[in-house]
């Protein structure tokens, strides 16, 4: 045991500031990032059914698509309502095991915000821009808003989990390219590879966390 513990090295004031900063740092991330699996997996639910929901209305009714250009905007913010407040739910219980108090409470309120303002701007953006007219494609629409959504999941991944910033990069590629290069199948080869890029978004996070 004297031996033991002579060989074990003692950590200087340095180090011991620096072991307790990163202790800091890794449980104050935990709390930003708590219930992200599943809320990514709610998420990808939500887009998929986005996609598949606009694909059914414009094949199976063109002529109220038609009419109705901006009808995706609705559809996708029942959609988002619904995720934002399962979001709400999943964050809350899953951070209540990293940590109680108000430090729990102001982490999950902070996120709330963050993702909130990313889905108001997903629908301001564009009806500041003039989008929502009828003489503008329901597909430019989704560009933008997707895009933002996007780049809401790189900040939030750069700030706290590098994996969610690649997710956010899968989600935009899953979108712009079989939009650009698929013609009438785009929605429905989207809505497959954001399953796709959900799926392996989730075994990154869990591969991370546990390492």
């Amino acid at each position: 045991m004297q031996n033991a513990k002579r060989e074990s090295p003692a950590l200087g004031p340095n180090e011991s500031w620096n072991a307790i900063h990163a202790t800091m740092d890794q449980a104050r991330s935990s709390m930003y990032v708590a219930g992200m699996e599943t809320i990514l997996l709610l998420w990808g639910a939500i887009v998929a059914l986005g996609f598949l929901g606009q694909y059914a209305i414009a094949s199976l009714a063109p002529e109220f698509a038609a009419e109705r250009p901006w009808f995706p905007a609705p559809l996708w913010g029942v959609l988002a309502t619904a995720g934002m407040a399962g979001s709400a739910v999943l964050g809350h219980r899953a951070g209540r095991e990293n940590a109680t108090g108000s430090a729990a409470r102001s982490a999950g309120l902070r996120v709330f915000a963050f993702w909130l303002a990313v889905v108001v701007a997903a629908f301001v953006v564009p009806a500041a821009a003039g989008l929502w007219t009828a003489d503008v494609e329901g597909i430019t629409i989704a560009r933008v808003t997707v895009g933002i959504v996007a780049l809401g999941y790189v900040l939030f991944g750069i700030m706290h989990r590098p994996a969610l910033a690649a997710v956010g990069a899968g989600f935009a590629t899953a979108f712009y390219l079989p939009s650009h290069l698929a013609g009438d199948a785009a929605l429905v080869i989207s809505a497959v590879a954001t399953l796709l890029v959900v799926a392996l978004g989730t075994l990154w996070i869990r591969w991370s966390a546990n390492r």
